[in-house]
Formats: C-alpha cells, sequence, structure tokens
C-alpha cells in the first residue's frame, strides 16, 4: 500500500478509492509476542489529495488470534478499525495550529506515502487486553491448581470482608462505639 505524492497528484479532482487485501501477519507477530496468529487484513478507504494535505479515511478489518487469559487456550478476536489520518508532504511547510483532535497528522520525510506503518500501528493499538474463550465467558469455574486458586473480583473483595469482621479484636468491640456520641453532639 504505497503510492508516491507524483502518482496522487492524478487523484486531485477525485477521491482514489482502493479496496485491496494485505497480508502483515509476520510484521505484526514481530512487533508483538502474544498473537498466535493475524488473518490477511482487509483494507477498504479512500484517498483525497488537496494541495497542501492528503486525508486518508480507511477502515481494516481482520481477524487475530490471541491466548486466552485465564487458560492460554487460542481465542479468534475480530477486529474491525476506523484509520483517519492527514499527511503533509515534505514541500508544504505545515501551519502552527492544527485543529483536528480525530486525526493524526502525518509530516512525510519523504516524497512517497507508505500505510503499512499506520496499518500495524492501528492494530497494535486496538488489541485487546484480555481475551476469553465462549466456555470461560459462559461458565463459572475459575482454573485452579496445588495451593493456588483464581478468584473473581467480586470474591475476593466477599473474603477480604469476611476476614476482616472475623480478625476484629473482641476486646475493641466496645470502643467502636466511643465516638459515636462526640460526633452526634457536634451536630
Amino acid at each position: 500500500m504505497k503510492w508516491s505524492l507524483n502518482e496522487l497528484q492524478k487523484y486531485r479532482n477525485q477521491p482514489l478509492v482502493f479496496s485491496e487485501t494485505v497480508d502483515l501477519k509476520k510484521p505484526l507477530m514481530n512487533r508483538e509476542k502474544e498473537l498466535m496468529d493475524v488473518s490477511p487484513i482487509d483494507l477498504e478507504g479512500t484517498l483525497i489529495v488537496h494541495e497542501k494535505e492528503i486525508l486518508l479515511h480507511m477502515v481494516v478489518s481482520l481477524n487475530v488470534t490471541l491466548p486466552s487469559a485465564r487458560s492460554l487456550k487460542p481465542v479468534l478476536f475480530p477486529m474491525s478499525i476506523r484509520i483517519d489520518e492527514i499527511y503533509i508532504p515534505p514541500s508544504v511547510t505545515p501551519g502552527s495550529k492544527i485543529d483536528n483532535e480525530e486525526e493524526t497528522v502525518i509530516l512525510l520525510d519523504k516524497d512517497m506515502i507508505d500505510l503499512t506503518d499506520a496499518i500495524i500501528d492501528a492494530v497494535l493499538l486496538n488489541l485487546p487486553l484480555q481475551v476469553f474463550t465462549q466456555e470461560e465467558i459462559e461458565g463459572q469455574e475459575m482454573p485452579s491448581g496445588n495451593d493456588w486458586l483464581v478468584v473473581s473480583e467480586d470474591e475476593y473483595i466477599s473474603d477480604l470482608e469476611t476476614q476482616k469482621s472475623e480478625t476484629e479484636d473482641p476486646r475493641f468491640a466496645g470502643l467502636k462505639d466511643l465516638f459515636k456520641d462526640e460526633s452526634d453532639n457536634q451536630k
């Protein structure tokens, strides 16, 4: 997905619409060791060429396989990512003020637009922190082993509260109501 800026000048009067499939499995897996597999990536988008900038709107669709956060079993995760970027050619001095916060502005250092880095960065930035298999989502059973057990956050908080109430020293039970009278009198 590379175009020279001279080649893009043909599209000044109409947008360049593209629909392609690219294979970026190797560079993605080299940058993110957690990835178990990456499908071919479907790209649909447009490049709009203006005098001082080139606008990119693209949708990236792919499937990645990641290990489950509980069992490390492979989980297929579909992704669809929208990329909006503005490219400023090296011959143009960018304005001092860029108002658009939703799009990324890229200052080109050569007369070429290569979307490979934008695609790889977008995929890596949008990877989920954890995935689970369908059975793990539907079931309540957590993994366990010798002298260890995975518990949910709710169970953990409940256990902490139970331990706290059990570990209160009975000799201090009468003292917990001591300061209640003072706070009531101040009101």
